[in-house]
C-alpha cells in the first residue's frame, strides 16, 4: 500500500492552509472589528469629541452669519451652511419661539417622536449673534457622520487580507525552501558527491521525491561500489592468476621441451613425463573453470536469480549427506551434526549447489585426512546457520590456490540475502555460512 495517504496529500495541506489561513483572517477582522468600535465610540463619537466639534462647528457659523450678514428676516440662508456636511443639527429661538430649524433638525426631530429615550440626542445651547444686532438662543449638534467606521472596515478588510496572505505564504514558503533545498542538493549529487544524503522530510508527494532521489542516490552508489570491488577483484585475480598460472606453466614448458628434444633416457620416463604434463594442464584447465565461473557468478550478480522454496530439512540432509559420504570415499573421518530445522529455505538450486560443491572441493584439497571433518548445521531464529571446520593440511602450501571458490561461495551467499565468513586459527579452517529461514519451526 502507498504511504501516502490521503491526509498527508499535498493538495490536502494546501487546501487545509487555505482554510486555516482564511478562518485566522475572520478571526483577525473581527478581534479588530470589535477593539475599532470601541476605540471609536470612546474617542470620535464620545461626548467629549461631539462637544468640541460642535464649539468649532459654532465658531465657524458665526464667522458665516458675520459675513454673510444674516438677519431674523434672512435665517434661511443658513441652510447652505447647514447643508454642507450631513452631520449639523441647528435650531434658533427668539424669545422662546422657534424661528429656524434645519433641515436635518427637522428630520432627526420626526424620528425623535418614535425613538427610545436613550437614543436623544444632546444638543449644545450658544448665543448667536445676527448682523442686525440681534441675539438669539442657537441649539446646536454636530454628528461626525460614519466616515470612520468606513474606514475602521476598510482596515480590517485589508487587515484580514494580510493576515490570510501571511498564514498562506508562511506554509507555501515552508514547502518552497524545502523544494530549493532539494535543488541544492541534487546539485551537490550532480557535481558527483554521492555521499551526501538527500533531506527527506514530511509523507507527501514532496516527500516521496525526496525518497526516491535518495534511493537513487543509494543504488547508484551500491554500483558504483560494486564496479569498484570488480576492479579491485579483477585486478587481485589477474595478480594472483599470473603467478599460480606461471608454476605450472613453467614446468609443462620444461616437460614438453624436454620431450620435443628427445632427451628422455628410456620409455618409462617418457610415460612420466607425459603424466606429468598431464597433470599440469588438468591443473591449469581447473583454474581456468575457476576462473569461468567466478566471472559466471560475478555478473550473475546484477540480475536477480530465479529463487525457488525449498524444505530446508530436504534440502539440507540430502545435499551434505552426499557431500559427507564423498567425504568417507576419499578417507576422510566425518563429524556430523545435522539439527532439525523446520522451514523454508528461498534458493536458486543451481548458485547453491556451486556454492557448496566448492567449499566440499576446497575440503578434499586441503583438510588433514589423518583428523576428522566436522558438518553441523542448526536453526537460530530466523536463521538457518551451518559450520565446516577442519583440520589443515600440511601440503596446502605446496598446492596452487588463488581463493576464487571462497570468494564465489561468499557471492553466491550474498545473493540469498545471507552471510559467509572464513575462519582460520591454530591449524584449524572453519566456514561458517548464514541463510534466511521461512516459516516457524
Amino acid at each position: 500500500m502507498n504511504r501516502l495517504t490521503l491526509s498527508k496529500s499535498l493538495r490536502v495541506q494546501l487546501l487545509a492552509g487555505v482554510l486555516f489561513s482564511l478562518l485566522a483572517a475572520l478571526l483577525a477582522v473581527a478581534l479588530f472589528y470589535a477593539l475599532g468600535n470601541e476605540l471609536i465610540d470612546h474617542t470620535f463619537y464620545s461626548e467629549r469629541f461631539a462637544g468640541a466639534m460642535t464649539d468649532r462647528q459654532f465658531k465657524r457659523l458665526q464667522s458665516y452669519v458675520t459675513q454673510q450678514e444674516i438677519t431674523t428676516e434672512k435665517l434661511q440662508r443658513l441652510n447652505a451652511w447647514c447643508s454642507r456636511a450631513s452631520g449639523i443639527y441647528l435650531t434658533v429661538f427668539r424669545d422662546g419661539t422657534l424661528i429656524y430649524e434645519s433641515p436635518a433638525a427637522k428630520a432627526q426631530a420626526a424620528y425623535m417622536e418614535e425613538a427610545e429615550p436613550e437614543d436623544e440626542v444632546t444638543e449644545r445651547e450658544y448665543a448667536l449673534l445676527l448682523s442686525d444686532g440681534a441675539t438669539v438662543r442657537a441649539f446646536l449638534y454636530y454628528y461626525a457622520g460614519d466616515a470612520f467606521y468606513f474606514w475602521m472596515i476598510g482596515v480590517s478588510g485589508l487587515l484580514a487580507f494580510a493576515v490570510f496572505s501571511l498564514c498562506f505564504i508562511a506554509l507555501v514558503n515552508r514547502k518552497l525552501h524545502y523544494i530549493k533545498r532539494l535543488k541544492r542538493e541534487l546539485d551537490i549529487l550532480a557535481g558527483g558527491n554521492l555521499e551526501y544524503q538527500v533531506t527527506v522530510r514530511g509523507r507527501d508527494e514532496l516527500g516521496d521525491l525526496a525518497a526516491g532521489i535518495d534511493e537513487m542516490r543509494r543504488s547508484i552508489l551500491s554500483h558504483q561500489h560494486a564496479e569498484e570491488e570488480i576492479r579491485s577483484a579483477n585486478s587481485q585475480l589477474v595478480t594472483a592468476m599470473s603467478h599460480d598460472l606461471r608454476t605450472p606453466l613453467t614446468s609443462l614448458l620444461a616437460f614438453l621441451e624436454v620431450l620435443d628434444r628427445d632427451k628422455v633416457a628410456d620409455e618409462e620416463q617418457r610415460r612420466r613425463l607425459i603424466r606429468q604434463c598431464l597433470t599440469k594442464t588438468l591443473s591449469i584447465k581447473a583454474m581456468a573453470d575457476k576462473l569461468f565461473e567466478y566471472f559466471l557468478v560475478y555478473t550473475s550478480e546484477w540480475e536477480e536469480p530465479a529463487m525457488e522454496l525449498k524444505d530446508a530439512d530436504e534440502l539440507f540432509q540430502q545435499l551434505w549427506t552426499e557431500y559427507a559420504f564423498a567425504l568417507e570415499s576419499h578417507g576422510f573421518a566425518v563429524h556430523t551434526e545435522l539439527n532439525e530445522l523446520g522451514g523454508q529455505v528461498e534458493v536458486n538450486l543451481e548458485l547453491l549447489r556451486r556454492a557448496f560443491d566448492n567449499l566440499y572441493a576446497n575440503l578434499v584439497k586441503y583438510a588433514d585426512p589423518a583428523q576428522s571433518v566436522s558438518i553441523s548445521y542448526r536453526r537460530e531464529g530466523a536463521l538457518l546457520r551451518l559450520i565446516l571446520s577442519n583440520a589443515i593440511s600440511d601440503q596446502r602450501d605446496r598446492k596452487e590456490s588463488t581463493n576464487i571458490g571462497l570468494n564465489t561461495c561468499s557471492r553466491i551467499l550474498r545473493m540469498h540475502r545471507g552471510s559467509f565468513e572464513t575462519a582460520e586459527e591454530n591449524g584449524c579452517f572453519a566456514v561458517r555460512l548464514t541463510l534466511p529461514l521461512l516459516g516457524e519451526k
